[in-house]
């Protein structure tokens, strides 16, 4: 069985509304909300259960879990 249930954390982009366009570089979570988030999975999902992959992927900042009831854990604890 592999890490097939996944979410990516949302990238947020800010407008300046002084120029009228988007801001570069785009808004990540906190090094503390990521951290937070594999502290959750570390103590509620186990070591085998799921996979963290970061800012320099294709999908930055994803969990990838074994079984959808984590997923489904994950995201309504941390209302992603």
């Amino acid at each position: 069985m592999s890490m097939v249930h996944r979410v990516a954390i949302k990238i947020v982009w800010t407008k300046n509304p002084w120029i009228d366009r988007w801001e570069w570089p785009p808004v990540y979570p906190t090094l503390v909300q990521l951290e937070g988030y594999k502290q959750w999975c570390k103590d509620r999902v186990g070591t085998n259960g799921w996979n963290y992959y970061g800012y320099y992927r294709k999908v930055p900042c994803e969990f990838r879990f074994k079984r959808s009831e984590d997923l489904v854990a994950f995201k309504l604890t941390f209302g992603l």
